[in-house]
């Protein structure tokens, strides 16, 4: 009977570690996860006593003991509220005692990455008075697996998979502009390639500029409303879309009806305070080496990419 058991803790033994050396993921999400609660759970006062994270007990406290010669109270811990597994680690929403700052947390993150053995540790501010720790058991970048389920909706959608687990959204609506930037390699065309078969199934429109002979955008030319590669054609995709900014802007005029009734707030300046009959496709433009754009040998280039330069910082604009 005892070597049968010998024999089923060896099984199990060996079974996690084939799991964490060859399927992360499954190792926390099958021995991971309880490990690190019960570390988290037994070592969590000494830990923040050893990162610098606990404040000295109240004078009221430090003057009972001298009053009646009791021993000295111990450094006073922050109250860690509740503790969340994830799929890729642990939430930790902790109280800060009176005294400390979320930068203290911060500044502590490597010191607590090591004490509680785990991968990678961020911290946060959730409001006044409480922080945010959150761990990954293992590396999530190196085999990146975005979750079953994610929150897209209109013009808001899932890019990237964030080194604490959690998933990075890109939201045309609240940052419409934004330039991916990278050493080659580093991943900018997979960048690009998501966002536009994330944007596919949407209600949008998708134009591309793709100077380098399409080589980037051509293979997903089939989604695209249209699709420029080369500078001249490019430059006559700009000023189109500038010219129909122009019209949206008057749609948009024609339908304030601005009064004194109106609160200022509800004047309305983009597509989205239009009713949604009147409200025109949204337009999303994906640019592929600006720096394309911008070249030029000859006199005939240069007034070509100064026609290029201006409508698409007008386009910006607008």
């Amino acid at each position: 009977m005892r070597w049968l058991l010998i024999a089923a803790v060896a099984v199990v033994v060996g079974s996690a570690l084939l799991l964490r050396w060859r399927r992360p993921a499954w190792y926390w999400m099958t021995f991971g996860v309880v490990y690190a609660m019960l570390k988290v759970r037994v070592r969590y006062a000494s830990v923040m006593d050893a990162c610098d994270l606990t404040v000295p007990a109240s004078r009221f406290r430090l003057w009972l003991a001298r009053f009646f010669n009791w021993q000295i109270p111990r450094q006073r811990v922050p109250r860690l509220m509740w503790i969340r597994p994830t799929r890729t680690g642990l939430r930790l929403r902790i109280r800060m005692m009176p005294g400390q700052d979320a930068f203290d947390f911060s500044a502590a993150v490597d010191r607590l990455r090591h004490a509680f053995g785990v991968h990678q540790v961020t911290s946060r501010e959730i409001k006044p008075g409480v922080v945010e720790i959150a761990t990954t058991g293992y590396d999530v970048l190196r085999h990146v697996q975005m979750p079953a389920r994610t929150e897209a909706r209109e013009l808001c959608i899932p890019v990237a998979l964030c080194e604490d687990g959690s998933v990075h959204y890109r939201d045309y609506k609240e940052v419409p502009h934004s330039v991916t930037l990278g050493a080659v390699g580093s991943g900018k065309s997979v960048t690009q390639r998501r966002v536009i078969k994330e944007l596919a199934p949407q209600h949008v429109a998708l134009v591309g500029i793709d100077c380098k002979s399409g080589v980037e955008l051509s293979p997903l030319a089939r989604r695209f409303s249209a699709l420029a590669d080369n500078p001249d054609d490019a430059a006559d995709l700009l000023e189109a879309l500038v010219a129909r900014m122009e019209a949206t802007y008057q749609v948009i005029r024609r339908e304030q009806r601005i009064s004194a009734d109106i609160p200022n707030a509800e004047i309305t300046a983009n597509i989205w305070g239009l009713p949604e009959a009147l409200r025109p496709v949204p337009v999303v433009v994906t640019i592929d080496e600006i720096a394309e754009l911008a070249l030029f040998t000859t006199s005939a280039e240069k007034k070509r990419r100064e026609r290029i330069v201006v409508a698409l910082v007008r386009l910006a604009q607008l």
